[in-house]
């Protein structure tokens, strides 16, 4: 079993690019997806400490490529039927914990993201939108 670890930057870039509430609007992508309403940072920390002792058996850490760390993916099915993605450097850190697909789980292209987040954080009164 590798040593997989994360930092506290990890958890809260996890955090910027995968919850709504705490969604960074400048790491819009061309694939946005966001984990149901009401997680937390707090509960991704938790999960990721459920998925390394539940999958361990699964992970292999990436050999090192020619000018750094490599980096490898995997994808796992959650008890509550949610599929997740997680990236792991030849160094063990967790890089990448994404929600795919399942329930609850919310997909936007750029151009819905864009569109969201103009709304949401916009001094336009409501119905004033076009």
């Amino acid at each position: 079993m590798p040593e997989l670890y994360w930092t506290k930057y990890d958890l809260l870039q996890f955090a910027a690019r995968h919850i709504l509430e705490k969604f960074d609007i400048s790491q819009i992508k061309n694939h946005n997806n966001f984990w149901p309403a009401g997680t937390t940072q707090e509960y991704l920390g938790e999960l990721l400490e459920w998925i390394v002792s539940t999958y361990k058996d699964r992970i292999e850490l990436p050999i090192n490529g020619v000018c750094g760390d490599g980096f490898s993916t995997y994808e796992f099915l959650l008890d509550y039927g949610v599929i997740i993605r997680l990236g792991i450097t030849s160094q063990g850190r967790i890089t990448l914990l994404q929600p795919l697909r399942g329930e609850n789980i919310v997909k936007l292209s750029n151009e819905e993201a864009q569109k969201l987040f103009t709304i949401l954080f916009s001094d336009v009164e409501k119905g004033d939108y076009k």
